[in-house]
């Protein structure tokens, strides 16, 4: 099955976006980046082929996550799905054109979060 690496400030959604992941087979580490190079030292160090990544984050912004690992050549082969509460169509275009591969509002959506995985993979 795939690595995947979660960035989110909150524990509880690291802990409830990681388990249903696991129970899949998959090998998940879950992470509250201190700052923009703490989280790509994670991605360097764990090596994933996805990254889930929230979009509000204090220490590190999502959309500026996704642009470090879209200029990194090392990352390239990395899929990237955003998770947030955010229900903005601008957002969801924007996000798209800065390279990620997928999108999933927290909440209801996430029951949906292992097959959506699936589909990146």
């Amino acid at each position: 099955m795939a690595k995947i690496l979660v960035f989110d400030d909150s524990k509880l959604m690291r802990e409830f976006t990681s388990g249903p992941l696991r129970e899949a087979g998959h090998e998940v580490l879950g992470v509250e980046p201190d700052s923009l190079f703490d989280a790509l030292k994670h991605i360097n160090e764990f090596g994933p082929d996805i990254v889930l990544t929230d979009y509000q984050m204090p220490k590190c912004n999502g959309e500026s996550l996704v642009r470090a690992i879209r200029h990194n050549e090392k990352f390239k082969g990395i899929k990237i799905m955003m998770i947030t509460a955010i229900r903005d169509p601008d957002l969801f275009n924007r996000m798209k054109d800065t390279g990620v591969d997928g999108f999933l509002y927290k909440g209801a959506d996430m029951k949906d979060l292992p097959q959506r995985v699936q589909e990146l993979l």
